[in-house]
């Protein structure tokens, strides 16, 4: 092992005086020595900003992902805004069609227009009790019954009795059906007495809506 040490270190001075005879290899030994340092510098110096730069470019990612949301979101409520205006003009129809009240009064003449224009005999015009809550249960006759309207909406039951020819029965259906409220009819009975005298009973249901259903 002494032997090998000493080789070695004649080796090694063998080459140190190699290199101080060639000023070529010293300075290239120097340069590179100086490359390395330098490089491994810039590393360690570079290395925070890297990391730096890296999580901006994570952000702005983030950023433009928010953007694009917001973008989205800003036009649909652009678009929300024009089909707001193309039909505001037709919401006082919609209040007539579903009002927020009851309105038996309004539906009551209604009902007796349309009567009165039929040219049939009109024997009766009734609006039942009017409910003041969705929830709240309805009776017909003693029997508590389904509403036709939909549901959160507050049934107004009516009844019809008119009497007179069939073709006019027919049409006063139709005025029902095309009436500005919208009418939902559950029941159309015609009947004949024994001198053939034909007599029609039409039960139906109004709604209203109050803004506290909404």
């Amino acid at each position: 092992m002494a032997l090998d040490y000493k080789s070695s270190l004649s080796r090694y001075r063998r080459y140190l005086q190699l290199v101080q005879t060639q000023p070529l290899w010293s300075t290239s030994m120097w340069v590179i020595m100086s490359l390395v340092l330098l490089i491994a510098l810039l590393v360690l110096a570079l290395k925070p900003t890297l990391v730096t730069i890296s999580s901006l470019l994570g952000q702005i990612d983030q950023q433009k992902a928010v953007s694009a949301k917001l973008d989205k979101k800003i036009t649909l409520v652009q678009q929300a805004i024009v089909e707001m205006d193309s039909v505001t003009d037709k919401i006082p129809l919609l209040d007539s069609a579903l009002p927020k009240d009851p309105n038996w009064e309004e539906l009551s003449d209604s009902l007796y227009e349309i009567a009165t224009n039929s040219g049939l005999v009109t024997t009766d015009i009734m609006i039942d009790k009017i409910p003041i809550s969705a929830t709240e249960p309805i009776s017909a006759a003693g029997t508590v019954y389904k509403p036709l309207v939909p549901s959160g909406v507050i049934p107004v039951r009516f009844t019809l009795v008119m009497s007179g020819d069939y073709s006019k029965m027919r049409q006063v259906v139709a005025d029902l059906e095309s009436m500005r409220r919208v009418l939902m009819l559950s029941e159309v009975d015609i009947v004949a007495n024994k001198n053939g005298v034909l007599t029609m009973t039409i039960t139906g249901e109004a709604g209203y809506m109050p803004d506290k259903t909404l």
